[in-house]
């Protein structure tokens, strides 16, 4: 099997339909799943508990812009608790779609390079995976 590599340019991140990839630096859904260990006389048992997803982006900060990325998270997070869609998509055309709970973007930079922004989003509910 011949190996594919691929880089973060060769991603898509829209959130609520709006492509930010311009201005995003990196994007990256990681799982973690929580399971409990248990040695047993007969060897180790492994039960799942539950999984926990966040969207860690990093982007350019964009306050100059009125529908930028920057102020569409300070909006949103105006209401911390309501779901935002977004979907990372793959050249290859693999996609993953799933909500995230705003938060507020930082705002400020270093004197000499540009204003980043980085945030971890909490993912809420079920991610939904498609292969092209």
């Amino acid at each position: 099997m011949a190996t594919t590599v691929l880089t973060g340019r060769e991603l898509v991140l829209t959130i609520e339909g709006t492509d930010y990839s311009e201005q995003i630096l990196s994007a990256v859904l990681t799982i973690e799943t929580e399971r409990l260990t248990f040695d047993t006389v007969s060897g180790r048992a492994y039960k799942f508990i539950d999984k926990n997803a966040t969207l860690d982006i990093e982007f350019l900060a964009d306050w100059s812009e009125a529908s930028g990325l920057s102020r569409a998270l300070w909006a949103a997070a105006e209401a911390p608790d309501t779901s935002l869609t977004a979907v990372l998509t793959a050249t290859t055309g693999d996609t993953f779609t799933f909500e995230v709970l705003p938060s507020f973007p930082n705002v400020g930079g270093a004197a000499s390079e540009g204003q980043t922004q980085s945030l971890s989003l909490q993912v809420d509910g079920a991610i939904t995976e498609a292969y092209a």
